[in-house]
């Protein structure tokens, strides 16, 4: 008996699976047809991302059929997707307006549901207009989890319109770690005394560097080891939702999906100085997402399936002298921060990850010249993700990183140059390269992304266990209400 009252309580305290969402900016997929959103939406599912939040500007006239594409392609594809009402860019969104759109769209069967019951809707800031939710909660059924970051957690404690929190505190200060001071304060006023605590949206992101004249941003914050050390802590707080920021924000530098060519025009439109995203791919930090959320997911207990072995490297095409800054600063004066050289916040160091099965080791070669280098940070036992970094040295030329194993090659990522050579009208392009190589380890699995074994797994146990869950509870409210001593 104490045993199913053991089970009936684990089953309680974990009532809603845990999930991972990618902040996907609408205003970048005007151009999309319903073939581009089943592009993006299969590789998001090949890294296990369970649905997009859409980040929408209010009055675009392009977002009725924009969203009808969207929704066409996640429900061929069993995807999800979500709103993420952006206050900022385009102004206040009118109570009325939002209800439409809610109303229109959160009946769809792709539309992401908390709890598998009510529709999820979340923002970008708009604190000032929370009063406006009172009466579109009252409107349309929806499981409200705002982006008010602009006011300190504490204070929006007494916010009760919200049912949940979401934090854009994804970077860290100038040239400090990154830690998890901020999501402790998220979770701490979430906290219930009754047990059942509001749900946090954990933000985690690859980089920062944008220069979009027209809305005066130019400005780094810290990337380096970011992409790495946050999902580690991710998997030590095990929020409720995680958040990537984001899939597509060509402009702020932190995308991780696809480049589309035909949907840059952010760097237009922003008045930017020069298109800093082409030629820049940062599809290798998709790589090893489905382990690292597998992990999340697992409450990171280095379970996980590895179904590819592999390698990730990131590092800047130029060292921080050799070219003008472009009036880019390290921070933002704009938020209350000290500015400080962009060189200082981004160091001049080749980035490198691998996922492993067992040790192996690694090696950099800049122009030809190879040094085996030292894993800065190793997993437990030896299975599981590796993290290493080699100064530059103010030294130029083709970027190899090896993986090898008892003599023995198992990936190879061969970047592009380091070089001194300014174009960009002379100034530096303080975003990222990213490439990736994995070794697959699954028999006749040709695909370096596939759906994990793991995964299946985990699935049918959320599925057994919300129908225990659902049958036991109700059995263990009648017992203790009878005074039963069990």
């Amino acid at each position: 008996m104490a045993l199913i009252i053991a089970l009936v309580v684990a089953l309680a305290c974990h009532a809603q699976a845990k999930a991972v969402f990618a902040h996907f900016m609408v205003a970048n997929s005007q151009n999309f047809t319903v073939d581009n959103w089943k592009e993006d939406i299969t590789l998001a599912q090949a890294a296990k991302i369970d649905a997009f939040a859409l980040n929408m500007g209010y009055g675009s006239p392009y977002a009725g059929q924009i969203l009808n594409d969207a929704f066409t392609a996640a429900a061929d594809l069993d995807f999800k997707l979500f709103f993420s009402l952006d206050y900022s860019g385009d102004g206040h969104w009118p109570q009325d307006q939002v209800i439409t759109w809610l109303s229109n769209y959160t009946k769809l069967p792709a539309y992401y549901k908390h709890n598998d019951e009510t529709p999820l809707v979340s923002t970008f800031e708009g604190y000032e207009a929370q009063g406006d939710w009172v009466n579109i909660k009252k409107k349309v059924d929806c499981f409200f989890v705002p982006d008010w970051s602009s006011v300190l957690p504490e204070k929006l404690a007494a916010a009760t319109v919200a049912d949940g929190l979401m934090s854009w505190n994804a970077w860290p200060d100038g040239t400090a770690a990154m830690n998890t001071s901020m999501d402790e304060r998220y979770l701490s006023v979430l906290k219930s005394s009754n047990g059942t605590d509001r749900p946090y949206i954990m933000p985690v992101s690859p980089w920062f560097y944008t220069n979009m004249v027209r809305y005066n941003k130019n400005w780094v914050w810290q990337g380096d080891d970011l992409w790495y050390t946050r999902w580690k802590q991710v998997a030590e707080l095990e929020p409720e939702y995680v958040e990537i920021l984001t899939w597509n924000d060509f402009g702020e530098s932190h995308y991780i999906g696809p480049i589309h060519d035909h949907d840059l025009g952010t760097f237009v439109s922003g008045d930017a100085p020069f298109d800093y995203a082409v030629g820049m791919p940062h599809d290798g930090w998709r790589a090893f997402l489905p382990y690292v959320i597998d992990e999340y997911k697992n409450g990171g207990d280095g379970s996980s399936t590895i179904e590819s072995e592999g390698l990730v490297a990131w590092y800047r095409l130029s060292p921080s002298w050799a070219c003008a800054a472009g009036k880019t600063t390290g921070n933002t004066a704009s938020q209350g921060q000290t500015v400080l050289p962009p060189g200082e916040v981004l160091t001049d160091t080749i980035f490198f990850s691998a996922l492993l099965e067992s040790a192996a080791e690694v090696s950099v070669s800049i122009d030809g010249k190879a040094e085996s280098v030292d894993w800065s940070d190793t997993p437990d036992g030896d299975k599981g993700m590796y993290f290493g970094s080699v100064p530059m040295d103010n030294r130029t030329g083709e970027v190899i990183v090896t993986l090898t194993r008892d003599g023995q090659e198992l990936a190879r990522v061969a970047g592009q140059p380091i070089s001194t050579t300014c174009g960009n009208n002379n100034m530096t392009n303080w975003n990222a390269w990213v490439g990736s190589n994995l070794t697959n380890l699954s028999a006749g699995n040709g695909s370096s992304n596939g759906t994990s074994k793991k995964s299946g797994a985990a699935a049918a146990w959320s599925s057994t266990r919300a129908e225990l869950r659902a049958l036991l509870i109700p059995v263990l409210i009648v017992w203790l209400g009878l005074g039963f001593v069990l």
